[in-house]
């Protein structure tokens, strides 16, 4: 037993480390990484539209690496799902059919909105005179993309609503999620081997793409995007893992966000290096997490930043279709804007594309998904009894 100096000591430094002895579980809804989420989203449209203000390549490092929040997106996804039905795993409660029943009612009902919408955009677009890469407008790869496939290595070229490619990859995480869950569990009791493990599978996986792809892992999409997602989703569950069974002191979890995000800004200014980009993101969608266990519910997680992660999906899925409309329109017919057209494309493609991404989760990607989880097929009800999803799962 300790004695009262050693107790006295453990209680001086508690406040910032935090221990094992505290409530160390995480609230039901971790609010800041539903905020984190529109930090993702904003970063991968400032890298998508900085090439509009025609800056002849004078692109920061820090928009540079912007294509990297998708490896954010993926990491949450791995960090949320498994905090949202790792439990429902553990007591035997989880189905899987439910379980990608409830994640196609996420995903697919917009994806398939802003399919039709570029197909659509395609047509009219032919008729009016507008030139395309025909590559990425290819019909045979149609029925692919339906299938959520496009990222699997059955396509040869971007294609229709290319920023998809990262929900075909979600789509074989969802699919194979118990495999992903159960091999992460297997180090519960050795979480530091876990957190190797997974290190290693991501630093394997990048050298075996560079080696005999010759590509960097972080910027495959549709030659294999599904290679990128694993690691990724294996570390947002691992990092699950460590988080459940210890808890950092407040004042250390908002410390490791500051940490974590200044080592970014130095891997990708001084070092430029993906692989350790990966890493710092990693990191920081665990102390993000860890700042949500206190009372005040954490970093980005009032009202504004929550809804604002809401709608973030739908930023992603309609930012080109508004590339489209906006900056091509504005470059093809107002020639009156010259040099200013630049500029005009790139604050109008990011503000239109938050204006249609909140009417489009409100007027249709939330209604369809409400319906389809309250009109579950009876065939996929049968069976074990699922939890109630979280709404903001990733």
């Amino acid at each position: 037993m300790r004695n009262e100096s050693e107790l006295n000591e453990i209680n001086q430094i508690a406040p910032f480390w935090g221990g094992r002895n505290n409530n160390m579980e995480y609230p039901n809804d971790i609010k800041p990484l539903t905020g984190l989420r529109f930090i993702a989203a904003s970063w991968l449209l400032i890298y998508f539209f900085w090439k509009r203000l025609g800056l002849e390549g004078a692109v920061p490092d820090v928009v540079a690496f912007g294509y990297m929040g998708v490896d954010l997106f993926f990491i949450l996804s791995g960090f949320v799902l498994a905090h949202v039905y790792g439990p429902q795993v553990e007591a035997k409660n989880y189905s899987h059919k439910g379980f990608i029943w409830a994640r196609l009612a996420r995903i697919y009902p917009l994806h398939i909105l802003m399919l039709s919408v570029m197909i659509g955009l395609w047509i009219v677009g032919s008729k009016l005179g507008f030139t395309y890469d025909a590559s990425a407008f290819d019909v045979s790869q149609i029925p692919f993309h339906i299938a959520l496939l496009q990222a699997w290595g059955f396509v040869n070229s971007d294609g229709w609503n290319f920023p998809s490619w990262s929900i075909s990859a979600e789509w074989f995480a969802y699919l194979t999620f118990p495999i992903s869950f159960y091999l992460a569990s297997k180090f519960k009791n050795s979480k530091i081997g876990g957190l190797f493990a997974v290190s290693a599978l991501f630093v394997a996986i990048y050298i075996l793409t560079a080696l005999i792809g010759k590509m960097e892992l972080t910027n495959m999409t549709w030659e294999g995007g599904i290679l990128r997602i694993i690691p990724a989703f294996m570390a947002g569950v691992m990092l699950w893992f460590v988080g459940r069974d210890i808890r950092l002191g407040q004042k250390a979890a908002y410390a490791g966000v500051f940490a974590s995000f200044l080592m970014l800004f130095v891997a990708m200014t001084i070092f430029k290096s993906p692989m350790m980009i990966w890493f710092t993101l990693a990191a920081i969608v665990f102390f993000f997490a860890e700042t949500s266990k206190y009372e005040n519910g954490g970093i980005c997680s009032n009202k504004v930043w929550v809804y604002l992660g809401e709608v973030s999906f739908a930023m992603y899925m309609v930012h080109l279709p508004v590339d489209i409309l906006t900056c091509k329109g504005i470059m093809k017919f107002a020639t009156a804007f010259h040099e200013k057209h630049h500029y005009i494309c790139f604050f109008a493609g990011m503000t239109l594309s938050l204006i249609a991404a909140i009417t489009a989760h409100e007027l249709f990607e939330k209604p369809v998904r409400n319906f389809m989880r309250t009109h579950t097929p009876s065939w996929i009800k049968k069976g074990k009894k699922s939890l109630k999803p979280v709404e903001n799962a990733a």
